[in-house]
């Protein structure tokens, strides 16, 4: 546990080092704000009530697009500087080492959304806010994220070049948000619509998003992540046999 805790610090220290995790950050709260302002001016012109899923939403295109910036480096760095087998030999197991990569991550993707409650706190002085359905938003959101950093950590343990393990992690990202829409030109019934249909990510954020927590979309996120880190895994395992 001790070393698992320091290997997540030092890959936080990195995202923070680096400008990396500020040009995120700064993308991130611009696009959030003008999407938060978009729906309060919406919403007052309509005199409607304030709905905050619609920048919960966008935050989600953020962090789907912005994972290929966030795991390329992670292994394929390590791999490029010839200091993965250096961390190989250290006192920790492979699972711990990709855990660690994958939980710094996802602890940077928490510090990104903690700053979004800002608008969150604005929006309960004005009106009304069902802080149940934005708990799902951002379960959404967290659920939704470790998907694409999941996968995102696999290329790059797949590739010795950052480069490559970003342009890769964002066209899968782009697929699993526009698989709907690519399926709507196939046929009904057909098994490959059903199937974009069924990996698309913008149907199983969406009902988190209106406050429900279906069990089937929860199952399948939770199984997307377990599985790439499975797979992660075996990579780093398959070095030391080389």
């Amino acid at each position: 546990m001790k070393n698992f805790l320091a290997l997540t610090r030092r890959e936080l220290g990195v995202y923070f080092v680096s400008p990396m995790a500020y040009i995120i950050l700064t993308a991130l709260l611009a696009i959030a704000g003008w999407a938060f302002w978009s729906t309060m001016a919406n919403a007052a012109e309509a005199r409607l009530p304030v709905d905050f899923s619609g920048t919960l939403a966008m935050v989600v295109y953020i962090v789907v697009l912005s994972s290929a910036l966030v795991t390329m480096r992670l292994i394929a760095e390590e791999k490029s500087k010839g200091t993965l087998e250096i961390m190989l030999t250290a006192p920790v197991s492979d699972a711990a080492f990709v855990l660690a990569k994958f939980a710094a991550s996802m602890v940077l993707l928490v510090y990104l959304l903690v700053l979004t409650v800002g608008y969150l706190v604005i929006i309960s002085r004005y009106g009304l806010v069902d802080y149940g359905a934005v708990a799902c938003g951002y379960l959404g959101v967290l659920l939704t994220g470790a998907v694409t950093y999941s996968i995102g950590l696999f290329v790059s343990s797949l590739c010795s070049s950052q480069v490559t393990a970003g342009v890769i992690t964002l066209a899968v990202s782009l697929l699993l948000i526009l698989a709907d829409l690519l399926g709507a030109n196939l046929a009904e019934g057909t098994f490959w619509r059903e199937f974009l249909g069924y990996i698309d990510l913008t149907r199983n954020f969406g009902d988190f998003l209106r406050g429900v927590v279906d069990r089937s979309r929860l199952v399948y996120l939770t199984s997307v992540v377990a599985f790439f880190l499975f797979l992660t895994t075996r990579v780093v395992e398959s070095r030391r046999w080389r």
